[in-house]
């Protein structure tokens, strides 16, 4: 084995060609590994992507997450009613895709993703058939269980054809992958495993030969039905993997062909639902009284389809194809949309008749209320410090640079009032227009100017029974839209209802506020 080139493909994944999912697989380790992880993190972690919120609501209002079908429309009722570990593979997953799209063998790389999210799928049914803990865990490490292949066909450059013909000639793809890189791609799985620290499931379902963990044998059968079934469902491999899944399972080869069968459609249904419209159709899914075509002749349609698809160039460079990768686009400035306005607020009801909730879930639900709901360029948060003389930058969404937040730091001295002082003092939202009126223009100090700009924009303070804990500011100055008498309406009633929800919350005493 040739260490020094598994040392060096793993330094140029890692390092220059998926940083992009090393970051991602960083930040979801870490909500896995961190027990007191909240909703409202979680939450905020993806709204502040507006790509990831469009991808996240897709994808919980798919069939696949959203069984049945009652519509989610923020990501805050997204994250409460699928839970975090659902979330987490989600993003994890959506990010593998980003990975995919920038990578340059694409008619090889739709093979892997395919067969990864089909073995994916296998594996988390039979984990719940067998009711084994965290099945969302076992579907995220049969999804990354071939992430050393995915990630060298994204950037195999040069060694792609050479390793392809290899391929051909071989008797095996293994006996090919040593003759041509020096090491086996599993080889490669198992570095990238460690350096991203992906998980403990997947470490032990790379290493273990015995198949005693229950959950690492789901796995392992997951892979081995994605594997053989690109041979015809009807073929004597498949046979033999029907017969070994039906023990472990303790069914009967009939009832197992019929989950299978039913797993194999689900996860072509999943496929699709991340965006991979063309990729989707190259998982297996058996067809009653119908021959299966074999996967070698439906890779080559595939192919030939996405060659086709990626001839467009731009400027030099390779545009990514529509017709492959069917993404949602989140528009850089929202437009009003009620439908998340109302949702917004059934969530912030529902807090306050469930009682147990967050200040931050609260904060994050108004939040995106008003950002996505309203149709705001940018909402910020801003927290009365503990000696209530200054507010300091806390939570954002939208169009903001990165470190403004928590860099913006406003006076609140009611000895040099401004803006931002006088509706804390006054309790009472404000409109500052463009030509404010006499009383409101002294408040619009140079020090202020300085750290938001000029108007308009709105704000209001954010109360808990009658005491101010900060203030919500919000504007369209990026885009230029202007601001109207429905939106600072609207943005006074989720104060309001923001308040309210506060001020029950503080009520209970079995759930203490979280620490802002």
């Amino acid at each position: 084995m040739s260490e020094q080139g598994i040392n060096y493909w793993v330094r140029r994944l890692v390092r220059e060609d998926m940083p992009l999912f090393s970051r991602t697989v960083e930040h979801v380790a870490a909500m896995a590994n961190k027990e007191d992880y909240s909703f409202s993190e979680l939450a905020w972690s993806i709204l502040e992507d507006p790509a990831l919120t469009s991808r996240v609501l897709k994808l919980a209002n798919s069939m696949y997450y959203n069984p049945g079908s009652k519509r989610i429309t923020t990501v805050s009722r997204a994250v409460m009613r699928l839970g975090t570990n659902a979330i987490r593979e989600i993003c994890l997953a959506i990010s593998l895709i980003e990975t995919v799209l920038s990578g340059n063998r694409k008619e090889k790389v739709a093979v892997e993703v395919a067969r990864s999210f089909h073995a994916a799928v296998q594996a988390r049914k039979m984990a719940v058939l067998l009711n084994l803990p965290d099945p969302e865990e076992i579907f995220i490490a049969a999804l990354l269980a071939r992430i050393g292949n995915i990630a060298f066909w994204c950037f195999a450059d040069g060694l792609g054809p050479r390793l392809e013909s290899a391929m051909i000639k071989a008797d095996s793809e293994e006996r090919a992958e040593m003759e041509v890189l020096g090491f086996k791609l599993q080889r490669l799985t198992e570095r990238l495993s460690r350096e991203w620290k992906l998980s403990d499931l997947l470490e032990r379902a790379l290493r273990d030969k015995s198949d005693t963990d229950p959950r690492v044998r789901s796995i392992k059968l997951g892979c081995a039905v994605a594997m053989t079934s690109e041979k015809g469902w009807d073929c004597p491999e498949v046979g033999k993997t029907i017969k070994e899944v039906s023990d472990y399972l303790r069914l009967s080869e009939m009832e197992t062909v019929e989950i299978l069968h039913e797993s194999a459609r689900y996860a072509a249904e999943v496929t699709e639902s991340y965006g991979m419209n063309m990729f989707s159709r190259l998982v297996p899914v058996p067809e009653e009284g119908v021959c299966e075509k074999s996967g070698q002749a439906e890779e080559n349609k595939i192919s030939e389809e996405i060659a086709s698809s990626c001839e467009t160039e731009t400027n030099g460079r390779q545009d990514r194809p529509t017709a492959m990768f069917d993404t949602p686009r989140e528009e850089r400035y929202p437009e009003p949309d009620p439908s998340i306005q109302l949702g917004s607020l059934r969530d912030l009801s529902t807090l306050m008749s469930s009682g147990g909730a967050e200040v931050n879930m609260v904060l994050s639900i108004m939040l995106e209320g008003i950002y996505r709901g309203i149709g705001m360029d940018r909402v910020v948060f801003v927290l009365l410090t503990p000696d209530r003389r200054h507010l300091k930058g806390k939570h954002g969404l939208g169009c903001i640079d990165g470190g403004w937040v928590e860099n913006l730091t406003i006076n609140a001295n009611a000895d040099t009032p401004n803006v931002f002082g006088y509706v804390l003092k006054n309790r009472r939202p404000l409109w500052v227009t463009e030509r404010p009126e006499a009383s409101i223009k002294p408040l619009l100090t140079e020090e202020l100017f300085k750290v938001i700009g000029g108007a308009p924009y709105f704000v209001m303070p954010v109360s808990i029974k009658d005491v101010a804990i900060g203030v919500i500011y919000a504007d369209r100055k990026p885009s230029g839209r202007t601001l109207d008498e429905e939106s600072f309406e609207n943005f006074t009633f989720f104060g309001q209802q923001a308040n309210m929800c506060l001020s029950v919350l503080s009520s209970d005493s079995r759930k203490p506020f979280d620490r802002l």
